[in-house]
């Protein structure tokens, strides 16, 4: 007759509970009356998981202190003493109004009182790592965010499986044992996964098969432009002598006056211009050619340390008066 009694209050306090807050609807109390009653009767049978759903369920269509304090009642009987403490807490930050039910200020009573006897039970716990400053860490699979390491954080008493990992290092885990009260520190040192660098070198191997080759085509082609450059430049030397030979005989001559010659004398005068013209060429190409393999053979050089060039183009111009050549690497 007691349970009786007990279970027609709680439930009567649930029925008030249904104006207190936004209306919930007539199904939803009904439904809510039936859940706490499961609740309660499996709360006396310390089937704690049953009791701490039903409680759960229930609050959540109504909510109630009655429902809260029984709900955290349960998690304690499951040994989940930080969920309960945050039961308790939200009944006593609520609390309740003068003219509210007697079950309403028992249930803020009792809160307190079994809040006050829990908080000594809670186990704690501080985790440290090294090694890393983006370790994702978990506890029985709960992540941890980073503003809890390195403090102590409250835990359920028993035994917690603590993991860690980052990217590019080992993973660890760790079981600690916490009875209740206890207070622990757990330290990791995260250690650099062999198999991720040898990954990352073998990753890096073929750029710098690529960086040797690219050296060594560069200088291939500074070798070529040398030759190239050589030649312009021996071209338009000899040829330049010839011209200047040419110029001579035809000043030191009697059929020219000035810049004006006898037509007796024009296949010299023309050999003149076109020594002149090729002295010109080769001489522009020399100087292009000598200029680019300077500048190929002090890329080649760095090549290793540089990420390979895409190749050097040449596009040589020949205008009026003028010879050269315009490139991109």
């Amino acid at each position: 007759m007691r349970k009786l009694g007990f279970l027609t209050i709680l439930l009567s306090g649930l029925l008030l509970a249904g104006h207190a807050v936004a209306d919930p609807s007539e199904a939803d109390r009904a439904t809510a009356r039936a859940l706490a009653g499961e609740g309660y009767q499996a709360l006396q049978a310390k089937d704690y998981a049953t009791a701490a759903d039903r409680f759960g369920r229930a609050d959540a269509l109504v909510h109630a202190p009655t429902l809260m304090t029984d709900w955290a009642r349960a998690l304690v009987g499951l040994g989940k003493f930080v969920e309960a403490q945050e039961r308790y807490e939200q009944v006593i930050r609520e609390g309740v109004e003068p003219k509210a039910p007697k079950s309403w200020q028992r249930a803020l009573s009792d809160a307190g009182t079994e809040l006050t006897a829990l908080k000594p039970r809670l186990a704690w716990v501080t985790i440290n790592v090294s090694g890393s400053n983006d370790a994702r860490v978990t506890i029985d699979g709960a992540p941890v965010p980073a503003a809890a390491l390195g403090v102590r954080r409250a835990v359920d008493p028993g035994s917690r499986s603590v993991r860690v990992a980052a990217k590019g290092y080992l993973p660890k885990k760790r079981t600690v044992d916490l009875a209740e009260g206890a207070e622990q520190q757990v330290d990791f040192t995260l250690e650099a996964d062999p198999d991720l660098q040898e990954a990352s070198a073998s990753a890096e191997a073929p750029q710098a098969a690529a960086n040797a080759s690219g050296s060594h085509v560069r200088r291939s082609y500074a070798y070529i432009a040398f030759g190239v450059g050589g030649a312009g430049l021996l071209v338009g030397g000899i040829t330049g002598a010839l011209a200047l030979g040419k110029r001579s005989e035809l000043k030191s001559s009697d059929q020219c006056s000035g810049s004006i010659c006898s037509s007796e004398v024009t296949t010299k005068v023309n050999a003149y211009h076109h020594y002149g013209t090729v002295s010109g060429i080769g001489l522009g190409v020399g100087v292009v050619g000598i200029g680019a393999g300077t500048v190929l053979w002090f890329l080649s050089k760095k090549g290793e340390d540089a990420p390979p060039a895409q190749g050097l183009v040449l596009h040589p111009f020949i205008g009026v008066g003028s010879v050269g050549a315009v490139g991109s690497f």
